[in-house]
């Protein structure tokens, strides 16, 4: 029989004078510290593992007797070094970067000063919470997998510190803790309302798209560059198609003869003498058109914005939360996000139908002086249509698709002072903003109220149903007002078709840019079958995360609730209808089950009570054990202690002679040593352990064989 390998045992947390902290406790906690740190390190500056290495290194020389213990002086100097430190590298120390950052360094200094139990449990705390903090970042699985591993080295780390002796029963205990909590979390994440000031706290100013309050032909074309994620679509009901997938995001309505920029509500009312109502409108639904047009009704997992733009399949008619209905097509929050976000949305898929209240007049103003050469072509092509608005845009739209026009992700860089003559007559080669400039700068110059769109174009669509907007999806179009509403004109669509049908990864000319700053994304293969998949199915995992648990809000909760309180009914109707007319029965099997679940609920809480009790009384548990001996043919003899029994019996019980020797060192210990709280503890735990040992591996007795001591 092959002798059994012995437990792997823990070096002392504490040396031997009880006080001071042993090497192999500091490096427990340093090793927690790193852990910590990791799950920040993508946000925060890089010389904190220098910090936490030169901390580590002190202390370390400090054991081997080689450097003194760290004094008050050093400790103030290293704490005015970190503050200093972060000053510089984020200019203040009110930013919450600058606090994260700040609270990251007192736990790594902290470590210079841990000399004793009570400061081994400081430091473990400000790891739990820093753990916590780091969901300010980011709350995607990969976070919350490196937080659960953090977490459970933290919480080995306090179990050692109370006294756990050996690896195994360590990790066993901090598992078994985590398994308690598990009910009490899952409890708390569906009935517990989400703490919104928590996760809405000041941040860096962080935008998810590539998007500006103003741009220039040449802009959009850099972000086909950035593979960022925009915002993420799930359509309950029919799906647009691809040549419906026009994302506005905002309208551009001024042109200073360069560029093209937003006029916000409060700068018109402004310059129209106005009030700002006239512009905008808070509230569920649209004051601008009728909810009653709504084509497609969508769910947004919008990625943290500084800016409170929403984004909107054509017009935006009615949110479930309040919103603001910008008079211009224009949807924002009430504020901007901090964190990603679920927005319900129902859009008409199509450009307002109403008129702009800043009106016509504003909508066909020129710079006098700018663009001379793109003023001729467009009096020219004006009065060959007869000045007949509709013709004339046919033949503007026709005009961009003729050669030698071409559409490119590489176009030229335009300086010059009248830029549009530029793209017209000399590059021709651009990218959308620089044809939907072009197109609007011409619809004025006809008199054709016009004004252009930013926003995207497109989308990712996965299996699974949901789609997936990214910068590269950024796009341009231009609104011409015609017979009482407002008529999209996207060139693109006239130049490059296949952008608008397969995206801007299908544009064959400067394909070379595409992607150009994302040189390490899955999207670079998709072509290649297996790693698109993986991407794919890693994608789909994140989104459903995102949306079922980061995202489970209110609503989330009473869906839960309501689907619970259905399944019930579905039942109780189900057994209705097994038992036609025999309704008093159906109500007596129902309160069976419920007595049944009872009872089974209420053994349960008593065997736990049990165990508990056992837990804390050690000698009634070896006496329980003793009777269960006794009755295997092992009693005590008379006037024969526990310790004395137990060890007695030890060389004849085979595999469970060594647990019975342990049992009784540890009732022994228990009864007369001067143990605190923490090692009491623990050594009751063990001895439940033994006894539970013994009652596995104890052999069965043999048949005829005598009562032992009688």
């Amino acid at each position: 029989m092959s002798e059994r390998r012995p437990a792997r045992v823990a070096a002392p947390a504490l040396l031997a004078d009880g006080r001071r902290l042993g090497g192999g406790m500091l490096r427990q906690l340093f090793i927690g510290q790193c852990l910590v740190l990791a799950l920040h390190l993508a946000w925060m500056p890089a010389w904190l593992v220098a910090l936490a290495l030169a901390v580590a290194g002190y202390r370390y020389l400090q054991l081997r007797s080689r450097l003194p213990r760290a004094g008050v002086v050093l400790r103030l100097v290293a704490v005015g070094g970190l503050v200093l430190a972060l000053w510089l590298q984020f200019g203040t120390l009110g930013s919450m970067d600058a606090l994260i950052g700040l609270l990251l360094g007192v736990y790594l200094l902290k470590l210079l000063e841990t000399q004793d139990r009570r400061d081994a449990r400081v430091v473990v705390a400000i790891g739990l919470v820093a753990t916590t903090v780091a969901f300010l970042h980011d709350q995607g699985i990969p976070m919350a997998a490196g937080a659960l591993l953090a977490l459970a080295w933290l919480l080995q780390s306090l179990v050692w510190l109370a006294g756990g002796s050996r690896l195994r029963q360590t990790w066993r205990e901090t598992a078994w803790l985590l398994a308690l909590s598990a009910p009490l979390m899952a409890l708390l994440f569906v009935a517990f309302p989400r703490l919104g000031p928590l996760w809405s706290m000041p941040q860096m100013d962080r935008a998810s798209t590539g998007l500006t309050d103003s741009i220039s032909p040449g802009d959009i074309a850099e972000l086909s560059r950035s593979a960022e994620r925009a915002f993420r679509a799930s359509f309950e009901g029919p799906e647009p198609s691809p040549g419906e997938r026009y994302w506005r995001v905002y309208t551009l309505s001024h042109f200073d003869g360069i560029r093209w920029s937003r006029a916000t509500p409060d700068q018109l009312a402004a310059t129209l003498e106005r009030p700002v109502e006239a512009f905008v409108g808070a509230g569920a639904r649209s004051p601008w058109q009728s909810p009653e047009t709504a084509r497609f009704s969508v769910e947004l997992l919008l990625e943290p914005d500084s800016r409170p733009w929403r984004p909107s399949l054509g017009t935006p008619l009615a949110a479930e939360t309040p919103q603001r209905y910008l008079a211009d097509g224009t949807l924002e929050g009430l504020a901007a996000l901090s964190s990603r976000s679920l927005l319900r949305l129902d859009s008409s898929g199509a450009p307002p139908a109403y008129a702009d209240p800043a009106g016509s007049r504003w909508h066909r103003l020129l710079p006098v002086e700018a663009n001379p050469r793109t003023r001729a072509l467009a009096q020219r092509l004006w009065r060959e249509s007869g000045r007949d608005p509709d013709a004339y845009l046919d033949a503007m739209m026709a005009r961009f698709g003729e050669a030698p026009y071409r559409y490119t992700l590489s176009p030229p860089r335009l300086v010059g002072e009248h830029r549009v003559d530029d793209f017209l007559f000399d590059s021709q080669a651009g990218y959308c903003s620089h044809y939907a400039s072009a197109a609007a700068v011409m619809a004025r110059m006809a008199g054709i109220p016009a004004r252009v769109v930013a926003g995207f174009l497109g989308g990712e669509r996965h299996p699974d149903g949901h789609f997936t907007v990214r910068d590269y999806d950024a796009h341009a179009w231009v609104e011409v007002w015609r017979e009482g509403g407002w008529r999209r004109l996207d060139p693109t669509a006239v130049i490059a078709p296949e952008r608008i049908e397969r995206g801007a990864q299908a544009v064959e000319e400067g394909a070379d840019a595409f992607l150009a700053d994302a040189r390490f994304s899955a999207l670079r293969m998709r072509e290649v079958g297996w790693v698109n998949g993986l991407r794919l199915g890693w994608e789909r995992l994140e989104y459903r995360w995102q949306r079922g648990v980061v995202g489970f809000q209110r609503e989330s909760r009473r869906a839960l609730m309501a689907r619970l309180a259905d399944w019930w009914r579905e039942t109780w109707a189900r057994l209705d209808t097994l038992l036609p007319g025999h309704s008093v029965l159906t109500t007596a099997l129902g309160l069976a089950a419920t007595l049944v679940l009872a009872a089974g609920l209420a053994l349960l809480a008593r065997l736990g009570l049990r165990r508990w009790q056992l837990q804390h009384d050690e000698r009634r548990l070896v006496g329980i054990l003793q009777a269960w001996l006794a009755g295997r043919g092992l009693a005590a003899r008379p006037g024969e202690s526990p310790a004395a029994h137990l060890r007695r019996i030890a060389p004849e019980a085979g595999p469970a002679g060594r647990a019975l020797n342990d049992c009784a060192h540890d009732l022994e210990r228990l009864a007369y040593a001067p143990l605190e709280a923490p090692e009491r503890a623990a050594r009751r735990r063990r001895l439940a352990r033994r006894v539970a040992e013994v009652r596995r591996r104890l052999p069965r007795p043999r048949r005829g064989r005598g009562r032992a001591g009688a």
